[in-house]
């Protein structure tokens, strides 16, 4: 599994309909690629639970990287993104869990993304298990949906995705609203434990 995100920044006066007309119109495009797992497609609105910008920002699970690659740059959809938004930096990392939740992905109607880096002093693999121990007792969780785990070793970042059912509590990371999900590889993703 590999996981990949990217965050297109917007202007404060951006009509956050565009966004959300495109979602409705191309994200079903995805809902059949090959090789992708999961595609969150997620949003953050200026002045709507806490957030000061309006940002498009899809998270991606994919099950293999040539489907990750047929995406980037075989044209299988992110040259639209590019010419309507420019190309964005996109972030990739290394799939280590992805656990389903209580409650059904149909019903994921918010994401979390939290980063933390892993210090440089420490032993990667005792992070990573520590990681995956706490990922177990979050999934479990009211409300969760799916929560998955992933490292870039380029900088040493440990990713948490996780999607909810409901609003989230507490302090989970950055809060996203779900617009959509394209999950034609979903089962293979919870093969990574």
């Amino acid at each position: 599994m590999e996981a990949m995100h990217y965050a297109i920044t917007l202007p404060a006066d951006y009509d956050m309909g565009i966004i959300r007309a495109r979602v409705a119109s191309k994200g079903p495009l995805l809902d059949d690629f090959p090789g992708l797992g999961l595609k969150a497609y997620l949003i953050r609105e200026r002045g709507v639970r806490g957030s000061t910008v309006n940002l498009y920002a899809p998270f991606y699970l994919w099950v293999s990287p040539e489907g990750m690659g047929r995406f980037l740059w075989e044209g299988g959809g992110f040259a639209g993104l590019v010419a309507s938004f420019g190309r964005p930096s996109v972030r990739r990392g290394a799939g280590i869990s992805c656990l389903p939740g209580p409650s059904s992905l149909s019903q994921a109607r918010f994401a979390t993304l939290r980063e933390q880096s892993i210090a440089a002093d420490s032993d990667p693999a005792s992070a990573i298990a520590e990681a995956r121990e706490q990922l177990a007792l979050e999934a479990a969780g009211d409300g969760s949906c799916l929560s998955a785990l992933a490292v870039d070793p380029t900088d040493w970042k440990l990713t948490v995705f996780r999607l909810w059912d409901r609003e989230p509590p507490g302090e989970v990371g950055t809060v996203y609203q779900v617009l959509h999900l394209s999950r034609p590889g979903g089962a293979g993703l919870f093969a990574t434990q």
